[in-house]
């Protein structure tokens, strides 16, 4: 299908099916407003996954001409890949939100459901696997 234009489902529930659990434990870094984990199956430190997430609680603005503080989620999962030129290179995938303060909670969590489609609806699929525009 075709990104331009483009169709994806909103509004639907996502649930994962099949494959197997992934476990992420604590690391001992500290991030500021976030965890820091590593996935406790990988034995080999070179190419351990990790993954951090971090929140900033919104803020309404102090005076009328002020913006106010976008509420902030971001997950970063970092999987690191050891090419054939013996190179270490990081994967990343990063999926962030930032909502305004007063944004509907419903709203809002049915948005945080629009992030899976928008990585899993069949007609953007072709962006993520095959880096393709059209």
């Amino acid at each position: 299908m075709s990104l331009n234009p483009l169709t994806y489902k909103t509004g639907a529930t996502w649930t994962p099916s099949g494959g197997s659990d992934l476990s992420f434990a604590p690391d001992g870094r500290v991030v500021d407003n976030g965890l820091s984990l590593v996935c406790s199956g990988d034995t080999n430190l070179l190419t351990r996954r990790t993954m951090q997430l971090k929140a900033s609680l919104p803020g309404l603005p102090a005076t009328n001409g002020a913006f106010a503080k976008l509420a902030r989620n971001t997950l970063t999962l970092k999987v690191p890949f050891i090419a054939a030129d013996g190179k270490l290179y990081q994967q990343t995938i990063t999926v962030g939100t930032a909502f305004h303060a007063e944004y509907n909670a419903t709203t809002r969590n049915g948005h945080i459901n629009d992030i899976a489609a928008l990585v899993t609806d069949a007609d953007i699929l072709p962006f993520w696997q095959s880096l393709l525009l059209s």
